[in-house]
């Protein structure tokens, strides 16, 4: 061995059968698992990867917490063989009631490696981990200020986000349009996808198309006023999503926060039949080990669960005046599943007000 080792050329040979050996002998099942390991991963709250501006993880003091100010949580699980599910409520969220995902993030030096490494790691990311995507206002029209703007308008949304737009498929979209596929060509990436949060962060309630195009810039007020319009419409996009298309799918977390706020009932951004319809179409094709919604009871549309047993939001069409989204929903869910509600009946902090009333 050591004369061999002296040898640069017998080096540089056995070094490259080493490789060729290891690359031979390894199955891919194998160097993936090994991939996957090697991500850096984090176990993260669900409510907490869905509506992190309300703070979901605050638990309730009740000498000192205004109740208005916290999160009001209702967990369903659906009932396995036909039996009835369950139902909790709670206030605040504790230490021992996280649903928790994996996020998982990836390696630059991995994806550098070469292509099989890089689809690799892509196809991981995807299958095991949970994917955030975050409407931003980010999809200002190029011809905003010209005349065109109103006659070209179909495929602009403004606030849908770019890297949503680029993955996921939507409904109301062009079934052409283009989305990203595998570094290996196939398939889309959002056939893969099996957890995925589509959330709204509340600074988007007050985006209008002055404020997107800058106060500064001359345009008319008729492209100003379709702006608008597809501002509000752009709005409701999680619920929009082509949930057929996704056959990979076991959590789904919305943020429909939008629905309740004063921005929709005063202006009308999207309506209860609406939701009801779409979350039909998830019920066709989707069956969940966990659903979270947030926001359709929230604010003025505070609806309290406190006094209903499983059975009645297993039955009833509606809860305390309002539509029953538990029994809406819970058909994308499966046996064994949860479908949690996750509202607030405020953003803004008012203990000061509650404590000195």
């Amino acid at each position: 061995m050591d004369i061999l080792d002296d040898n640069p050329r017998e080096k540089k040979r056995r070094r490259t059968e080493a490789e060729t050996d290891a690359s031979v002998s390894l199955p891919p099942e194998i160097i993936s698992s090994v991939l996957s390991e090697s991500l850096l991963s984090i176990d993260q709250c669900a409510l907490d990867l869905l509506v992190p501006d309300w703070h979901p993880r605050k638990q309730y003091n009740p000498l000192s917490d205004n109740p208005l100010n916290l999160t009001r949580v209702v967990t369903y699980t659906r009932g396995i063989d036909g039996k009835v599910g369950s139902l909790i409520t709670s206030l605040g969220h504790g230490d021992d009631d996280h649903n928790f995902l994996p996020v998982k993030f990836p390696d630059k030096n991995l994806l550098a490696l070469n292509k099989w490494c890089n689809n690799e790691v892509i196809r991981v990311l995807c299958l095991e981990g949970a994917q955030v995507f975050e409407l931003a206002a980010d999809g200002l029209p190029p011809t905003i200020a010209e005349e065109s703007f109103l006659g070209n308008r179909r495929d602009t949304f403004p606030i849908r986000g770019k890297r949503s737009r680029g993955i996921l498929p939507y409904d109301d979209e062009d079934p052409e349009a283009d989305k990203k596929v595998m570094p290996s060509g196939s398939p889309y990436i959002f056939k893969l996808l099996r957890h995925i949060v589509i959330r709204s962060p509340l600074t988007l309630m007050d985006v209008d198309a002055r404020s997107m195009i800058g106060f500064e810039a001359q345009t008319n007020d008729a492209n100003l006023e379709a702006l608008d319009m597809l501002i509000d419409l752009d709005r409701g996009s999680p619920l929009w999503l082509s949930w057929s298309k996704m056959p990979m799918l076991e959590s789904v977390l919305l943020d429909l926060r939008i629905y309740s706020h004063d921005v929709n009932t005063d202006r009308g951004c999207i309506g209860k039949g609406e939701i009801i319809r779409r979350a039909q179409e998830m019920g066709r094709w989707l069956r969940l080990k966990l659903l979270v919604i947030a926001g359709l009871q929230s604010y003025s549309f505070d609806t309290s669960y406190d006094a209903c047993t499983a059975e009645l939001v297993e039955e009833a069409d509606e809860i305390d005046g309002g539509p029953n989204w538990i029994k809406i929903f819970s058909p994308a869910v499966r046996p064994g599943g949860k479908l949690i509600l996750v509202d607030r009946l405020t953003d803004e902090s008012t203990d000061f007000l509650f404590l000195h009333y």
